[in-house]
């Protein structure tokens, strides 16, 4: 049932873009992190993006992961809409092969409107269905542009099925490094919900988190864009773990 709804939201999508697209976009990335008493975590996976003449857009995307020693496989359908020009709606929906550490399915919608020529303000709603019980997160998040920096600041207020109520924030910036190249940098702090082990004796526990990232996003010419990142997550009791990912993108 899940995958019906997922494919009729995404061919409702397709048409109200205008599809075929003017643009296309093929992304490949990977990731290794090294987590502290546990087995290490690994991402493989790719996205297909339709871009029409008006903005509007529509991807499939898909991954293989690693966790705690058991791997698992997801598909993610989505898009984004603009009913006016200082609008957008974003929809996203997926689900797990084997869901023995992810959610078996997810949904999120964010509604995001510019208030300002450099400014902009949302509220996005995600939910985790897992095996054990859904986790509800709502983000509030606002997004500020100077010449030289862009700040995008979010609060995540999550409740997981041990019925306990978490917050945590993020704040990013982003900067042009030369005429083909920007950098960012991250810093995150709060409390968070994680699934913690696998099926059947995963918990979803609230962890206290710490982060810190920082990327590189450099033009190669072509229609390539490369991309590398790196991240270190302290996290109580469990689960601390610092990684990289590395990306590339292709646009036609």
């Amino acid at each position: 049932m899940t995958h019906r709804i997922v494919a009729a939201l995404t061919a409702g999508w397709l048409a109200a873009a205008g599809l075929p697209a003017q643009t296309l976009r093929i992304a490949g990335w990977g990731s290794y992190e090294g987590v502290t008493g546990s087995d290490d975590w690994s991402t493989t996976g790719a996205q297909l993006t339709f871009v029409s003449g008006r903005g509007h857009t529509a991807w499939v995307a898909g991954e293989f992961l690693g966790r705690f020693g058991a791997t698992d496989a997801t598909e993610r359908l989505g898009g984004v809409l603009h009913p006016t020009p200082r609008w957008w709606i974003t929809v996203e929906a997926g689900t797990a092969a084997r869901p023995a550490f992810m959610p078996r399915n997810t949904w999120e919608v964010d509604v995001t409107a510019l208030v300002k020529p450099r400014a902009s303000l949302g509220l996005g709603y995600r939910r985790w269905n897992y095996g054990v019980g859904p986790v509800d997160i709502v983000i509030p998040h606002i997004t500020v542009s100077t010449r030289a920096v862009s700040w995008d600041l979010r609060v995540f207020v999550s409740r997981n099925p041990s019925q306990r109520t978490d917050a945590a924030f993020s704040l990013r910036a982003t900067a042009p490094l030369a005429r083909r190249a920007e950098a960012w940098a991250l810093g995150a702090a709060g409390r968070e919900s994680y699934l913690v082990g696998t099926a059947p004796a995963a918990q979803a526990r609230s962890l206290e988190t710490l982060t810190g990232g920082a990327g590189l996003r450099y033009n190669a010419g072509g229609g390539f864009t490369l991309a590398i990142d790196a991240e270190v997550v302290r996290s109580r009791p469990v689960l601390s773990r610092r990684g990289a990912r590395v990306g590339v993108y292709r646009q036609f």
